[in-house]
């Protein structure tokens, strides 16, 4: 099993470089940085030296279809959104730039507030520091605490009892939005406010942070073995969308990411 020392997983190693991981591009790590960046590699699970040298505000393509770039333009009368974001130990340059990413490419009359809901979280940087960052954003935002380890499903119900917004909208603590990733997703639920709905889901790799786009036609399903896995659109479903691939779809299985209006 590998162990790291308190004062490495309580150390913000945070030290942006400007042109790291511009628009996507990956981070190169020289080889001479190896032994540490393995190192660090065991703390989440990913490549933290990576991510630690990338700002919080990183530019990312625009990776949208042109038919898609000229849709849902039209902000009037749309809902205010809560987001809400479940996080436990999580790394503070990943955390940081999923919430610096709804701020920069979200439509300001849409983001009612953001919500951070640690679930139980100890490091140290995780603790004040956190809620001091935050409180300088341009959006408000604020830290809840669980108290307790109570796990995802309850820590984001924890959130939606707070929330103020009048659409819940759950991501990750590690992810990074695209340009017009939300307008889509609130113009869908507010011309039906049953629907739950889920964008495409683009890749950030754990290796370098690159940023991938994925296919935009997939949809998530269990396999026989009850593994959760990413398909190809039914053959029909795809002839439907021939004329326009941006057509959204319907699928009953989604990743974590997910929209619902609030009763």
């Amino acid at each position: 099993m590998d162990v790291c020392l308190p004062e490495l997983l309580n150390a913000n190693l945070f030290s942006p470089r400007p042109q790291e991981g511009k628009l996507g591009q990956p981070v190169m790590i020289p080889s001479q940085e190896m032994p540490r960046m393995q190192e660090l590699y065991h703390i989440n699970r990913f490549n933290l030296m990576a991510s630690d040298r990338i700002p919080l505000n990183r530019s990312l393509p625009d990776v949208r279809k042109k038919r898609c770039q000229g849709k849902y333009t039209d902000l009037d009368g749309l809902p205010s959104t809560s987001i809400i974001i479940v996080f436990h130990n999580e790394a503070w340059s990943t955390l940081l730039r999923t919430v610096h990413s709804v701020i920069n490419r979200s439509p300001r009359v849409l983001l009612k507030e953001i919500l951070l809901v640690d679930d139980n979280s100890n490091r140290a940087f995780l603790q004040e520091p956190l809620e001091q960052h935050v409180a300088q954003l341009s959006v408000p935002t604020r830290v809840l605490r669980t108290g307790k380890r109570v796990g995802l499903v309850k820590a984001r119900l924890l959130g939606a009892e707070d929330a103020q917004g009048e659409v819940l909208t759950f991501l990750d603590a590690h992810c990074e939005c695209t340009k017009g990733w939300l307008e889509s997703l609130i113009t869908r639920i507010s011309e039906d406010r049953t629907r739950v709905v889920c964008p495409v889901i683009d890749i950030i790799s754990d290796d370098s942070f690159a940023y991938v786009r994925s296919f935009e036609l997939h949809w998530g399903a269990f396999n026989w073995e009850l593994h959760f896995r990413w398909y190809t659109l039914a053959s029909e479903e795809i002839k439907k969308r021939k004329k326009d691939i941006s057509e959204p779809f319907r699928q009953v299985i989604y990743d974590s990411l997910l929209l619902r209006e609030m009763v």
